[in-house]
Parts: structure tokens; C-alpha cells; sequence
């Protein structure tokens, strides 16, 4: 005798129970059955399913609305980069780069002997002093003594505020040579001031 390896599909005392109260129903009463059964399952798959799912998916749209303007304004801020950028260049030669104070004074020198040069002046004495530190920055003293006439020293005067760099006339005296001379001594206070 051959033994079949399938199992006989026995019910469980549970199911049994179950078809026996069942079988004793209505159709009417099965169908109203099987819907409120239909009703509660969707109703406990949307609680436990289709609300946790939505109210995820309203985060994300609100982060992505979030990302969303976060983007627009830097696009905008983006945009206005190069007006930035242009409106800070005049202001380049006050911000100091890592140069050192005998880098910075030489640079100074070498540009007041240019101005002067450019307004046709000889310097009597350049006379570089102490870095003095201010608020944002330091400020750069040189001592200038020249004798000049009137007409160099103004467009040298001119030249020095008209500089790229932040050059600045603290101090001026004025002395006559005496006599009917057009020519006059000169003494300045230039100061260069750099942010850091």
C-alpha cells in the first residue's frame, strides 16, 4: 500500500466554527457580513497604511516647497554676484591681503614716488613711520618733505586722493622760501589705511 505524501486538508476547530455559524446566516445576512468585514479592513488599511503613507508624502511636499524657495533665493543670490563683485572692486585696495607691514609701507613708498614723479615733484624726504593700529584695520604714516610751486602740489595732492589706494593727506604745512619765490616747502602726512 502506497502512502500519499499530501495531507488530507483537516479544519481547524476554529474554522469550523466559523463555516458552521455561516451556514446558519442568510444570504443577505452573509453579504452584510462580507461588507462590513470589507469596510473595517479598508478602514483599518487606510489607518494603519494610508494615513502614515499621506501624511509622509505631505512632509515631503512641504520639504520640497521648503528646498523650492530656498533654491529661488539663491538663484537670486547667484544672479546678483557679479554686481556684488563690481561694486566691491573699488573697494579691493582697502582690504588688506596677507602682506606684511614692510611689504605694505614699501608698496606705499613706491606709489607716493610715482604720484610724485607723474606731478613732476622731487622728494626732499620720505620718512616711513610706525603702523598704527585703528578700529578695522591699521593706518600706514609716511612723512613727505618737498619744495615745490603751487601747481604740482596740487595735482599731487589730487593724484593721492585719487589713488586706487586709500591714500589720505592728514597733515599739510606750507612755509615760503622767502622772498619773491614761487617755490614753497612742503610738509605732508600721508596715511594708508587697510581693513583686515
Amino acid at each position: 500500500m502506497t502512502r500519499s505524501s499530501s495531507k488530507s486538508p483537516v479544519p481547524s476547530p476554529r474554522r469550523m466554527k466559523l463555516n458552521q455559524l455561516l451556514s446558519r446566516l442568510s444570504q443577505r445576512q452573509r453579504t452584510l457580513l462580507y461588507v462590513t468585514v470589507g469596510i473595517v479592513g479598508l478602514a483599518l488599511l487606510e489607518r494603519f497604511v494610508g494615513a502614515p503613507l499621506g501624511g509622509r508624502l505631505y512632509e515631503l511636499d512641504q520639504e520640497i516647497v521648503v528646498k523650492e524657495n530656498q533654491l529661488k533665493r539663491n538663484l537670486k543670490t547667484l544672479a546678483a554676484r557679479e554686481a556684488v563683485l563690481d561694486a566691491y572692486a573699488p573697494y579691493a585696495a582697502y582690504v588688506s591681503t596677507t602682506a606684511s607691514d614692510e611689504e605694505t609701507i614699501g608698496g606705499l613708498l613706491k606709489e607716493i614716488e610715482e604720484l610724485a614723479r607723474k606731478s613732476g615733484l622731487t622728494l626732499l624726504n620720505v620718512r616711513p613711520k610706525p603702523a598704527t593700529n585703528i578700529d578695522a584695520g591699521k593706518r600706514y604714516p609716511v612723512e613727505v618733505e618737498l619744495e615745490t610751486e603751487m601747481g604740482p602740489l596740487i595735482r599731487f595732492i589730487h593724484g593721492l586722493h585719487a589713488s586706487k589706494y586709500p591714500l589720505r593727506v592728514n597733515q599739510l604745512r606750507l612755509d615760503t622760501k622767502g622772498g619773491r619765490s614761487s617755490q614753497v616747502k612742503v610738509y605732508l602726512l600721508i596715511n594708508k589705511s587697510v581693513l583686515q
